[in-house]
């Protein structure tokens, strides 16, 4: 399973990690793909924010993170692609194919307009996943 993992990478692994790591497996079950996400953070904070919480709560989507966890190079290096919310090292550039996902909102400042935004880019990533899956 280690080849088909999406590690999502926001600064604090609380909340849009969190939001976008929840859509995607719901997603990606929901369409029978292979890949699943983690949510990690580049410093983590002791809990998951309230807002993501509550916002995926409300929304019916099962939180999967427990406990913030700060992004290691090894599992990055399993990674089929790494997306940020925040500056990541460079590092991690020549581990994993990296895209950023810097026009979404805190959770804290908007929820729906974050959920909104995440789920846009992540219906284009399934999208990306799907057709590099059939050139193969």
């Amino acid at each position: 399973m280690h080849s088909s993992r999406i590690i999502f990478v926001c600064e604090h692994g609380a909340a849009l990690s969190v939001v976008a790591a929840a859509y995607f497996n719901r997603m990606a079950r929901e369409q029978h793909l292979r890949n699943h996400a983690i949510a990690r953070g580049t410093t983590p904070q002791e809990d998951i924010a309230i807002s993501a919480r509550e916002g995926l709560k409300a929304d019916g989507v099962p939180l999967e993170t427990k406990r913030p966890q700060a992004l290691s190079a090894k599992e990055a290096s399993g990674a089929v692609r790494i997306v940020a919310f925040c500056p990541l090292p460079a590092r991690y550039r020549k581990i994993a194919p990296l895209e950023t996902w810097s026009d979404v909102p805190a959770t804290s400042v908007n929820y729906p307009l974050a959920r909104d935004t995440i789920l846009k880019h992540i219906n284009e990533l399934i999208r990306q996943l799907n057709q590099d899956r059939a050139e193969k």
